[in-house]
């Protein structure tokens, strides 16, 4: 009789697909590159070094290079992870913004769905806040930017100061 525990199971699973695997932690946003109003996004080595990030509920692990006046074009693109990571890039859902502290967004409400939750075998809709304006007032902004490629998805979440 063999009894095999979780780690032997786990430690089997990891050998076998070791050689599938890279050491890049999967829907952090290591699997696509991005811009934003042509500041670069890269990596945030130590958040902690950023007060105003303390209080946000989630683990930012990118920023902008620089800081931008507030337009948001974005531009994203495939990186040398994409293919084994995601696939083929598809497409990027509406980008989230989130301000972490008090600032004026003029904004009407909509609707936004959910092709990744299904009802009733239909995508889900929910309610959301849409900007008025594709302008963002001076401020330091959490923007929430997802993929979906071909074989799954991933997502950065990108401190920014807007100046």
């Amino acid at each position: 009789m063999h009894i095999i525990t979780k780690f032997m199971l786990g430690s089997m699973v990891g050998m076998l697909l070791g050689g599938c695997q890279k050491d890049v932690p999967m829907y952090q946003g290591y699997a696509f590159n991005a811009m934003i109003e042509n500041a670069h996004v890269v990596e945030l080595k130590d958040p902690k070094k950023i007060p105003i990030l303390q209080s946000y509920v989630r683990d930012v692990h990118w920023k902008l290079d620089r800081p931008i006046d507030g337009h948001m074009h974005v531009d994203y693109g495939e990186n040398k992870n994409s293919k084994e990571l995601i696939g083929t890039l598809l497409n990027r859902e509406p980008m989230g913004i989130v301000p972490l502290q008090s600032v004026d967004l003029r904004t009407d409400a909509g609707i936004q769905s959910d092709s990744s939750v299904q009802i009733n075998g239909a995508s889900s809709l929910s309610k959301v806040d849409v900007l008025r304006k594709n302008i963002l007032p001076k401020g330091d902004y959490i923007f929430r930017l997802k993929v979906h490629g071909t074989h799954n998805w991933d997502r950065k979440e990108i401190y920014v100061q807007v100046r």
